[in-house]
């Protein structure tokens, strides 16, 4: 009766309607991660998640997995993913935004830092602040294609091409 896991990666990936691609691999977030296996057709991974997993933030947790592996989401582009990430922070309360902000603080800085891009972009600054405040103010960040999609993505040092600067 105690939730342990959750779907993350490329089946959520469908379901968020960031991509159309269907996966033979399932993962799943766990705070104790498993070595991965196969099942019949599928093959099973897992991923770490340093959050308390509970029913109430596995949405926001599958949305922040999928900020951080943003590069690796099939038959997508950076922009469409964006786009998408704007639609979803759109339709959230206040409440949510606010436990995602707190979830996401024991995520990697890029996945904080898109975040915090994606929330100004949103109209949500006040609230980004705290991840801003947690990100190394010379550290910058490379993706490809997000400036012409998230013109606040420069303020959060997530430049297209990182130029004679250390990127990660």
């Amino acid at each position: 009766g105690k939730t342990i896991g959750y779907l993350t990666g490329y089946s959520i990936y469908n379901q968020l309607g960031l991509t159309t691609q269907i996966s033979n691999t399932i993962q799943i977030g766990r705070n104790v991660v498993r070595p991965s296996f196969k099942l019949e057709r599928f093959t099973i991974s897992f991923i770490k998640q340093k959050n308390i997993i509970t029913k109430e933030n596995i949405s926001l947790l599958q949305i922040l997995d999928s900020m951080r592996y943003i590069k690796k989401i099939p038959d997508t582009t950076i922009a469409a993913s964006c786009k998408r990430f704007i639609f979803l922070i759109n339709n959230m309360t206040e409440k949510e935004k606010n436990t995602m902000i707190r979830l996401a603080m024991k995520y990697n800085p890029f996945t904080r830092a898109l975040l915090g891009a994606l929330m100004e972009n949103s109209g949500n600054m006040d609230i980004a602040e705290k991840l801003k405040k947690s990100l190394n103010p010379i550290t910058s960040y490379n993706l490809s294609g997000i400036q012409n999609t998230l013109e606040t993505a420069k303020n959060w040092n997530i430049l297209s091409e990182a130029k004679d600067q250390t990127s990660i």
